[in-house]
């Protein structure tokens, strides 16, 4: 079916080829240890990761891996207004910085753009690609450098610290940091502090991270932000042709576009516009052709078409796997929902087989269902695959799934659980993650709007804005600026290149609150007459970067005056307030409407 074919070891050979005499020059001392690692550990890492990403599983594609190059569709990059299309070119992504932070919510495209950058890599001889997923760092029982060591010599050599510390000052390494926010808040000041000051001792290579938006990863120092774009209409069609483009019958593709161009739902594209949910939307299409008007009602799709027709898209026909455990598709909706609530509260999104068989364990035992572990498992991964093995540990195949297990089971709970839940267990989860939460927020308003406000965003948002002073305009702009952890960055000609803010000025639980963004844009503060305030308030001379409210003076008070930025915050401290008032009215109205239906 797919022609395409790669040959791993040649592609390996020439991209060592082309680094192998710097590295061996700057680490001579150690040349004969140098050489055995290199030519043994790095090489099979590469050819490890290039098979990996070289021939993929998508979620249409279930039952086999195809050619990575066959299903990838190129999303669109922008930055600070400008856009960047195909990335084709590593040294033109490249060509103004070797820092790239990639920011896109749940199923944007990020992993596998990061796949794409992996393979370009090597087939251009660009540089030595090095995955690093930075969950991992969360167990890690040692540093970001001796994790990386441990990637690039696999612990072969007994001088490995100096070795690899002259081979990473050449500057022949790309480093992909995959997963920024699901670093452990517990961990992420450290884990940060050590990303940063590998960054500045190493900064001869190229250094990319990947992250949902709300993580605080914009806040990198050094760090160039790009944020991927939603698809348009034109990239829908696009892609929906791309993914039927090995099918001998177009009809399928046709019908779908056919049904995103109708008129009447015009208003799905914020689902649509999703490469993620667009692939669900086509991979349930034979079993759900019409467009569901929720969220949370795509992931049920998604699990009921992998329980009754799941291998329609790749096959002739449409047939059952053999249930190997016999359980029926609630017993599986029980379990994955059970392991999907205690999964997310631990910050676990990546389960090894040890892990896997206790947690499937206790959960049988509670739900009292009689059934051999490794048939389940096979169920679970085969039979209806909903559950991936990912080299050597089992996923969900996004994490969004997983999110909506967990919420779909908080909603079928009491209201003394719910409570509970939104209260203690929310509050637990910004412990594993300080960002990337939004998605998860969204389902459980979907599915639970009445508990989730009323236990969940509304006491959250009265917590938030009894930390702002409101009684002056100067303690009004200090209150969201320490709660935002707000600070600037300057270009040499005074004009703000960086704004750094913590996880609440981004995509968090204030989304439901507001209709503009918590922080204003750059171009709403470089304003001329503004910025003359700043010169005037440093003499001149250009900070790295300031935080505003910690050197108040008349000059900065004029800053915040003219560019806008109190305004903004007035704003936005209005919304809040007002967004408050409106939900206790819905929570209310919703009350008193389910007594009176009860008394019909």
């Amino acid at each position: 079916m797919f022609k395409k074919k790669y040959m791993t070891l040649p592609v390996i050979i020439q991209l060592l080829n082309t680094f192998k005499e710097p590295l061996f020059n700057v680490t001579k001392d150690f040349k004969e240890e140098f050489v055995n690692a290199f030519n043994s550990g790095l090489n099979n890492y590469l050819e490890n990761y290039y098979d990996k990403y070289s021939k993929t599983k998508t979620f249409i594609y279930r039952e086999e891996r195809v050619d990575f190059y066959d299903i990838f569709y190129p999303v669109t990059l922008s930055q600070k207004g400008q856009k960047l299309g195909n990335i084709t070119d590593l040294k033109e992504l490249f060509k103004n910085g070797n820092f790239l932070t990639i920011i896109g919510s749940a199923g944007s495209g990020k992993s596998m753009l990061m796949k794409h950058i992996f393979l370009s890599t090597i087939k251009q001889s660009f540089r030595i690609p090095i995955v690093v997923e930075l969950r991992n760092l969360n167990d890690f029982n040692g540093t970001l450098f001796d994790y990386i060591s441990e990637i690039i010599l696999r612990n072969r050599l007994n001088s490995s610290k100096k070795i690899i510390q002259r081979a990473l000052n050449d500057g022949s390494f790309l480093f992909l940091f995959d997963g920024y926010d699901e670093i452990f808040s517990s961990s992420k000041d450290k884990i940060t502090k050590q990303i940063e000051d590998f960054v500045d001792t190493y900064n001869k290579n190229i250094f990319v991270v990947t992250s949902r938006p709300g993580a605080n990863c914009e806040s990198l120092e050094r760090f160039d932000n790009y944020r991927v774009q939603s698809l348009s209409k034109n990239q829908i069609v696009e892609f929906i042709n791309l993914q039927y483009k090995n099918e001998e019958s177009k009809e399928s593709s046709e019908k779908i576009i056919s049904v995103i161009e109708n008129p009447q739902n015009k208003d799905y594209k914020e689902y649509l516009s999703n490469p993620l949910l667009l692939s669900m939307f086509i991979f349930t299409f034979n079993n759900y052709p019409e467009l569901p008007k929720s969220k949370n009602k795509f992931y049920w799709n998604v699990f009921d078409t992998l329980c009754t027709k799941h291998d329609s898209f790749t096959k002739k026909g449409s047939w059952l796997h053999e249930r190997k455990s016999k359980l029926l598709n609630e017993d599986f909706e029980n379990i994955l929902k059970w392991f999907s609530y205690i999964t997310i509260f631990k910050g676990k999104y990546n389960f090894d087989e040890a892990y896997l068989k206790s947690m499937l364990l206790d959960i049988k035992d509670k739900l009292s269902l009689t059934v051999n572990h490794d048939d389940l498992v096979y169920d679970l991964t085969v039979s209806i695959a909903i559950l991936i093995l990912d080299g050597t540990d089992y996923t969900f195949p996004h994490k969004s799934l997983q999110e909506y297990f967990c919420a779909y089971l908080i909603k079928g709970l009491n209201e003394d659980q719910k409570q509970k839940i939104y209260s203690e267990k929310f509050n637990h989860l910004s412990s594993f993650s300080t960002g990337g939460n939004l998605n998860f927020y969204k389902l459980c308003y979907e599915l639970d709007k009445h508990y989730f406000t009323k236990y969940f965003l509304i006491p959250r948002a009265k917590d938030f804005i009894s930390t702002i002073d409101n009684s002056s305009d100067e303690k009004l702009i200090k209150s969201f600026m320490k709660e935002f952890r707000l600070s600037f960055g300057f270009t040499k000609d005074f004009k703000i290149g960086t704004m750094t803010s913590g996880a609440l000025a981004s995509d968090s639980f204030l989304s439901f609150f507001k209709n503009q963004r918590c922080t204003p844009e750059f171009s709403d503060l470089n304003r001329t007459t503004a910025l003359a305030s700043l010169k005037k308030s440093f003499n001149s001379e250009i900070p790295r970067s300031i935080n505003l409210q910690g050197k108040w003076n008349e000059n900065l008070q004029f800053y915040v005056d003219k560019s806008g930025l109190l305004k903004h915050f007035k704003i936005l401290y209005k919304e809040i307030q007002e967004g408050i008032i409106q939900m206790e009215k819905e929570i209310e109205k919703d009350k008193v409407s389910t007594s009176q239906l009860l008394d019909i």
